[in-house]
């Protein structure tokens, strides 16, 4: 009985050995591919990129041989990959058992193209049954030719030519020196990242070619989610107390620990001016001005956990603006805050004008204050104005908020019905009006000549001026 027993056990292992080896060279017979490309984002030339994967399932009754697996280019291309184990431009005997799968990974080291666009490379890499079927996967990278810079500290007079810049830990503008930044210039900031200018910063950009601060990472947390739309990918920029006479005209900056900090300096001087820029998705405050005197026109600042705009003391002014605070990565402050003080000490507020400004979020009220009244030993210590401004607080009634209609959680539109596009669930995020917004109309004619033109340039006629730093364009659906 035991050697029946035996010999029938031992025919169902031999039998089940025989079905898993049964390979099949039918021209029939398929793999298939978990995707049929791997792309990968706008990549650094001489720089790996990250390890993408993908399956090869062979979802067959039979087990199938591979006889080889090979680049088209033979390795030229700058591609890499490794197949179940076995790594090179051309690898050998390969075998998918049946309803198995095995992995490829892939990568990219891309040569200088020399130019200043972006260069597509592609490859294939092409799968040979046994049965003589090829199938192949695409390969594609967009490079970039970028140049590195590592703890650099200018000391004289210094203008980047446009292009692009990875800076792996800190440029420093020394006490009397100035960096000019023109037009078609992306600084990369690797993480942690940070600009510390003593000196002057004037980087000046245009409507269709602005100066870009942003991270270094290129490729995306999810298939839906860039690094580049995630707070804290950099530091930020730090204007010190040496600082004044900074321009930031057509500037774009965004997803770092915090946007722009001018630290207290010169009252007297004009430390700052921002024209037609953006500050968006930040740790801390978007703008942050201690004892500054600046002026801010035409530009957009949105989703911060600190605040979108903090003004500590000084002497500001923001014409055409738009403070936007939708932040929902953690707790996060309000849209715009006003202070007097440091710490217990003064901070006089000599002066803080906000109009045709448009302040929105998604809070009851998007605007704080902590004002202290010093009595005759510091007067004018306290000045502030809202004019013709559409803003989300509760303060009605305030001599200082002239033509203003204030957002209401209780009447629509409210926050985010303002705008075109708030997308928690991708992050993204259009900041332009939608045609039942209330802040349509209702800015002063004497503001908008001052600045005729909104941030995409964009026409502000006479008696029809929008508040905030964008005109509504009516959009026409693509047929």
């Amino acid at each position: 009985m035991k050697r029946v027993l035996y010999i029938l056990l031992l025919s169902v292992f031999l039998a089940s050995c025989s079905e898993d080896t049964d390979f099949s060279s039918n021209p029939s017979l398929r793999l298939e591919f978990s995707s049929d490309t791997i792309s990968f984002d706008t990549l650094f030339t001489e720089v790996a990129s990250p390890t993408a994967t993908f399956v090869v399932r062979n979802r067959n009754s039979n087990a199938l041989r591979i006889n080889n697996v090979c680049l088209a280019s033979g390795g030229e291309s700058g591609f890499s990959v490794l197949v179940d184990g076995q790594y090179g431009a051309l690898m050998h005997d390969l075998e998918v058992r049946a309803k198995d799968s095995i992995f490829v990974l892939a990568s990219v080291n891309l040569d200088r193209n020399g130019e200043n666009v972006p260069l597509m490379v592609r490859d294939s890499l092409i799968f040979t049954l046994e049965s003589g079927v090829q199938q192949l996967v695409v390969l594609e990278a967009c490079g970039r030719d970028v140049t590195f810079l590592r703890g650099l500290n200018i000391v004289a007079d210094t203008v980047f030519v446009p292009g692009h810049y990875v800076v792996y830990d800190s440029i420093v503008v020394s006490d009397g020196a100035t960096l000019a930044l023109n037009g078609g210039t992306t600084l990369y900031f690797h993480d942690k990242a940070f600009m510390k200018v003593a000196g002057r910063l004037s980087a000046e950009g245009t409507l269709g070619s602005p100066v870009v601060f942003r991270g270094d990472r290129t490729d995306r947390m999810f298939s839906y989610l860039p690094y580049d739309r995630i707070p804290g990918q950099w530091n930020g920029i730090v204007f010190t107390a040496s600082s004044n006479g900074n321009v930031l005209r057509h500037c774009d900056i965004h997803s770092a620990n915090y946007g722009v900090r001018v630290e207290q300096g010169d009252t007297a001087a004009q430390r700052i001016r921002i024209e037609s820029s953006k500050m968006y998705n930040f740790h801390g405050n978007a703008l942050e001005l201690v004892q500054t005197k600046a002026v801010v026109s035409n530009s957009l600042f949105a989703n911060a956990q600190g605040n979108c705009v903090k003004v500590v003391g000084g002497d500001v002014s923001f014409i055409h603006c738009t403070m936007a605070n939708f932040y929902v990565w953690k707790q996060r402050d309000v849209a715009v805050a006003i202070h007097n003080s440091i710490e217990g000490e003064p901070a006089p507020l000599r002066g803080a004008l906000f109009a045709n400004c448009l302040i929105a979020g998604s809070k009851d009220d998007e605007l704080m204050g902590h004002l202290t009244s010093f009595g005759d030993s510091l007067p004018n210590a306290s000045n502030y104005r809202f004019e013709n401004c559409y803003i989300n607080t509760v303060d009605e009634g305030n001599p200082n908020f002239v033509n203003v209609v204030y957002d209401s959680i209780d009447v629509e539109p409210f926050g985010k019905d303002h705008f075109r596009l708030i997308d928690h669930e991708v992050f993204d995020y259009d900041f332009h009006l939608t045609d039942i917004s209330k802040a349509r109309g209702m800015g002063a004619d004497e503001y908008a000549g001052l600045l005729p033109l909104d941030l995409d340039g964009i026409q502000r006629e006479a008696g029809a001026v929008d508040a905030g730093c964008f005109q509504f364009v009516e959009l026409h659906e693509e047929k």
